[in-house]
């Protein structure tokens, strides 16, 4: 899949695919400029979304996926690259209406907010005028620096993603295994059953809001028979993960997490402390989370004993078709 700018020469394909799925076409001509076009191999329409800009604030919209390809990433990899375009632009703010899609966009950090708080400049908007009904939720990202792509506040020791996988890429093929305080957490025969992008927002004890995202691989105990065959190697573990990435929104900058557990040890996520590539293997050492107080000054509690306040989001996807287009997945099961 390719993605490229729109010219006016695909103004017609474009309103034809918005048209096609029930999606308002109201200002695509005057914001041409702002679309983004995913196609394939040959050229053909994909998807799109547009970029409306209005000083210092955006609005997301025509979002749109051609419905032979839906669920296949496109939405995910277009509402990406747009998110990518508002930050490189400098905007402040990025918002977005939507009938029906409004538990897709979460994933991105898109959070619902009332009508009556969207700027002055998005209200003369032909979206916000005439093109979506007034049922239509808004949803708000806030794009000043870092925002939604930091790690974990207040957290010593975080391995990214992207650290994670550019250690693993670096050395030669060579069996994977996990270890927990210096002895093997996982056994061989494991297998990667899930990849999760997600979302975090929370407010500590202080009454400070933040958001960050993390990426949790799963992992999960095989048969007795792929335990005698051995531990996952990095090459097959690299391609379980891009497979994924390409559908997922992971982000390079979120810390990666493992979570595991069997009949005899409950489910947990771990962190990562650090990769030790070695001349017949690779170990990932992991550690056991622990609770901390990112507000203890504020708050008075030692860092040691208070618990944060938080809430996660976390959406399931729809398939809904409204002014914020169609929604995909951000799970993918491995088996």
């Amino acid at each position: 899949m390719l993605t490229r700018g729109a010219s006016p020469t695909d103004l017609p394909a474009a309103e034809a695919l918005l048209a096609a799925l029930n999606l308002p076409t109201a200002g695509v001509r005057e914001h041409l400029g702002g679309f983004l076009l995913a196609e394939d191999g040959n050229g053909h329409l994909l998807g799109l979304a547009g970029l409306e800009t209005h000083g210092q604030v955006a609005l997301l919209r025509s979002v749109a996926v051609t419905p032979s390809v839906q669920g296949q990433g496109v939405a995910a990899r277009l509402v990406g690259e747009m998110i990518d375009l508002a930050r490189a632009l400098g905007l402040q703010h990025l918002y977005l209406l939507t009938t029906t899609a409004e538990g897709y966009f979460p994933r991105f950090g898109f959070v619902g907010v009332p009508r009556s708080g969207a700027p002055a400049p998005l209200l003369a908007s032909r979206e916000f005028q005439d093109a979506c009904p007034g049922s239509a939720t808004l949803m708000h990202l806030p794009l000043r620096e870092n925002a939604m792509t930091q790690t974990i506040p207040g957290l010593q020791d975080q391995t990214s993603t992207s650290a994670l996988l550019d250690a693993l890429r670096t050395g030669p093929q060579l069996p994977l295994e996990f270890w927990l305080h210096d002895e093997r957490l996982v056994g061989p025969g494991y297998h990667v059953t899930e990849v999760k992008a997600v979302t975090i927002e929370a407010m500590d004890c202080g009454g400070r809001a933040d958001a960050w995202r993390e990426t949790v691989i799963q992992l999960k105990d095989g048969s007795a028979r792929e335990a005698g065959e051995g531990f996952m190697t990095t090459r097959k573990f690299l391609g379980i993960y891009d497979r994924v990435a390409k559908s997922v929104p992971v982000r390079g900058e979120a810390e990666v997490r493992f979570e595991y557990g069997n009949s005899a040890l409950p489910a947990m996520q771990y962190h990562v402390t650090h990769i030790d590539p070695q001349a017949e293997r690779v170990i990932v050492h992991l550690r056991t989370p622990g609770v901390q107080c990112k507000a203890s000054e504020s708050c008075g509690q030692p860092a040691a004993t208070a618990e944060p306040v938080e809430a996660s989001a976390c959406c399931a996807p729809t398939s809904g078709r409204g002014c914020g287009g169609p929604a995909t997945t951000d799970l993918i099961s491995l088996g």
